[in-house]
C-alpha cells in the first residue's frame, strides 16, 4: 500500500490536537483557594486591615503590632480537606470522569513575640499556601470495526490519565513597628518550596484479533495501529518572596494595605522532563493509503534543564468596621494580582535527535520539551462578619471569589509551545464558625468552609464514545470529533481547628 507522505505534515498538526489534554488541577491556577489560620479563614481572609490574628505574617505585617506584650504561639490544622471534581462527557458523550481528593494536613505553626513596652514585634511562621493532589485513570476495552484496512470487529482499547501532585511550603520572618498608636507599618520575608509533580498520558490502540498477515510463508499478527502520548515532569523550585504593609486606626474604622512582591527565583532541585509521542499503522479512509509512522521523544534531568514557578505581584486593601460595639465587626478585603508574562516554566535544550531527521524538519516547534507558562491579572474580593453571640463566644463568616488566573491567557511567542493546559472554572467560597475565649490565655477556632465552582459547554479531553481511524478535519487519529458539550464541577469542604496560646504579658 503506497505511503501518503502528503498527508504527513497534517499528522504532526496532531502534536496540538490529538494529544492536547485540556485538563489540570483546578487550585495551582487559584491564588485564593486556601488560607492558613482558622480565624482567619473563617473571615475568608478579609483581614489584611486587622484580626488576623498569628497569619497577620501573611495577610499584612503590620498589624502584628496588634499583639500585646508576651508571646503567643499558634497552631491551625485542616482536620480534613474534601476536594471534588466532576467532567462530564469529558472523554465522549456519556464517558465521565472525576477526581476526590482528601487531605488531612497541618496548614499553619507560627509564634510571635512582643518586648514589653516595645514598639516593636516580631514573628516567624511555617504554612502551607497551597496542597493539591489530582490524580485520574480511565481505561475501556471494546470490539468495534474502526480499521477499514482489516474488515471486521477489531479490539479497540484506549488508556487516559492525568496525575498532577503540587504543593507550596512557606517559611517566613517579619516584624512591624508602631510609628504612632493609630498608624503601623511592618514587612516579612519568605522562603517558598513549590514542588511539582505532573504525568499525563492519552494511548489508543485497535488490532485485529482474527487477521493473519503471511510473511514468507509464515503467519503473522496484523498489524497494530496506534497513537501514544505520554509526559512527565517534576521538580521543586525555591524562591523568596517580600512583603510590605501599612496600617490605619481612626475611631471605629481600621484601614490596611499590603504589597507582595513577585518571585526571587534562586534554585530548582528533583529536575526531571521526558516526553513521547508515537503514531502507527494509520489508514486515510479517504484514499486508502497508509499514513507515515513516526515516533518524538526525548527525556532530560537535573542540570540538562532549567525549571521555574513564578508568583505574581499584588497589592491588596482592606477595612474594618466595627458595628454595634467593637466585637461586632464587618471586614472587606481586596487583593490584585498583576499578570504573569509568558515564561518557560521548564526550558530545555534544543536537540535534532529526539526522531527522525524528516520529521525533524516538519516539526513547527523544535523546542520539544519545554513547557510555557503564563498568568492573566486577577482580582479577588473577600467579605466578612464577626458577630458577638456571648462575651467569649464569637461568631464569624465569610465570602470570597477564587477567580482562574489562565483562563483566556495569550501565550504569545509561546503559544505553540507544550503547556499544562486548565479548565476555566471560578471558585467561590463560604466559610463559618465559632471563636471561644476560654480561661483568658486561650483562644479555640472551629468552624468550615464549603466551596464551590461550575463551566459548561467546554471542548471534551477526548472522544473514545464515537471514535474513526482518522479525521482529516481535525487530524485525530483513533478518536472521535471532539464536541462543546464537556460541563465541569467543583465542589470543596474542609473543616478547621486551631488553637492560639499567650505566653507572659496581658491576658
Amino acid at each position: 500500500m503506497k505511503i501518503a507522505y502528503s498527508k504527513f505534515r497534517l499528522l504532526l498538526v496532531l502534536s496540538g490536537l490529538f494529544f492536547s489534554i485540556n485538563l489540570s488541577g483546578q487550585l495551582m491556577n487559584h491564588y485564593w483557594s486556601l488560607n492558613f489560620n482558622s480565624q482567619s479563614s473563617l473571615l475568608s481572609g478579609a483581614v489584611v486591615a486587622g484580626d488576623g490574628g498569628n497569619t497577620s505574617i501573611y495577610f499584612n505585617p503590620a498589624t502584628i503590632s496588634e499583639i500585646k506584650n508576651g508571646s503567643n504561639l499558634s497552631f491551625a490544622a485542616s482536620l480534613f480537606t474534601w476536594g471534588i471534581y466532576d467532567f462530564k462527557n469529558a472523554l465522549g458523550n456519556g464517558i465521565h470522569i472525576s477526581n476526590v481528593s482528601f487531605n488531612v494536613q497541618p496548614q499553619f505553626l507560627s509564634f510571635s513575640y512582643r518586648p514589653k513596652n516595645s514598639k516593636f514585634a516580631f514573628a516567624v511562621s511555617a504554612l502551607t499556601r497551597m496542597k493539591e493532589r489530582f490524580d485520574i485513570s480511565y481505561y475501556n476495552s471494546q470490539e468495534i470495526d474502526i480499521l477499514k484496512s482489516s474488515p471486521g470487529l477489531e479490539n479497540y482499547n484506549v488508556a487516559f490519565k492525568y496525575f498532577l501532585d503540587y504543593n507550596d511550603n512557606w517559611f517566613g520572618f517579619a516584624g512591624s513597628y508602631d510609628v504612632s498608636d493609630r498608624f503601623k507599618i511592618g514587612g516579612s520575608i519568605f522562603l517558598s518550596a513549590a514542588y511539582l509533580s505532573y504525568k499525563t498520558s492519552t494511548q489508543t490502540i485497535a488490532f485485529s484479533t482474527s487477521d493473519t498477515l503471511w510473511v514468507n510463508g509464515v503467519p503473522n499478527p496484523a498489524p497494530v495501529s496506534e497513537g501514544t502520548y505520554s509526559e512527565d515532569m517534576k521538580f521543586t523550585d525555591y524562591r523568596l518572596i517580600a512583603k510590605l504593609g501599612f496600617s490605619f486606626v481612626r475611631e471605629k474604622w481600621r484601614f490596611g494595605l499590603n504589597i507582595t512582591s513577585g518571585t526571587l527565583s534562586l534554585f530548582s532541585a528533583g529536575k526531571e522532563a521526558r516526553r513521547l509521542q508515537r503514531i502507527s499503522n494509520i489508514t486515510n479512509p479517504e484514499n486508502n493509503q497508509l499514513m507515515p509512522g513516526y515516533v518524538i521523544v526525548n527525556g532530560l534531568t537535573k542540570h540538562d534543564i532549567t525549571t521555574r514557578i513564578k508568583y505574581p505581584f499584588s497589592v491588596s486593601f482592606g477595612f474594618i468596621h466595627e458595628v454595634k460595639g467593637k466585637n461586632n465587626r464587618l471586614y472587606f478585603t481586596m487583593e490584585y494580582f498583576h499578570g504573569i508574562k509568558p515564561y518557560k516554566l521548564v526550558d530545555a535544550p534544543i536537540s535534532d535527535n529526539i526522531t527522525s531527521n524528516m520529521i525533524y524538519d516538519q516539526l513547527d516547534n523544535k523546542d520539544w520539551l519545554s513547557i510555557a507558562d503564563v498568568a492573566k491579572p486577577v482580582l479577588n474580593v473577600a467579605v466578612g462578619y464577626r458577630w458577638e453571640i456571648h462575651k467569649n463566644l464569637m461568631f464569624l463568616s465569610g465570602l470570597r471569589t477564587d477567580f482562574n488566573n489562565i483562563n483566556g491567557a495569550d501565550y504569545k511567542e509561546y503559544d505553540d509551545y507544550n503547556k499544562i493546559n486548565t479548565t476555566n472554572i471560578n471558585i467561590y467560597h463560604y466559610t463559618g464558625g465559632f471563636q471561644f475565649y476560654f480561661l483568658k490565655k486561650y483562644l479555640l477556632v472551629a468552624g468550615g468552609e464549603l466551596s464551590f465552582g461550575y463551566d459548561n459547554n467546554q471542548r471534551q479531553l477526548a472522544n473514545f464514545s464515537d471514535p474513526i481511524e482518522y479525521s482529516s478535519k481535525n487530524q485525530r487519529v483513533l478518536q472521535g470529533h471532539l464536541e462543546d458539550n464537556m460541563d465541569v464541577y467543583y465542589f470543596g469542604f474542609n473543616v478547621y481547628l486551631s488553637a492560639m496560646f499567650k505566653f507572659g504579658g496581658n491576658k
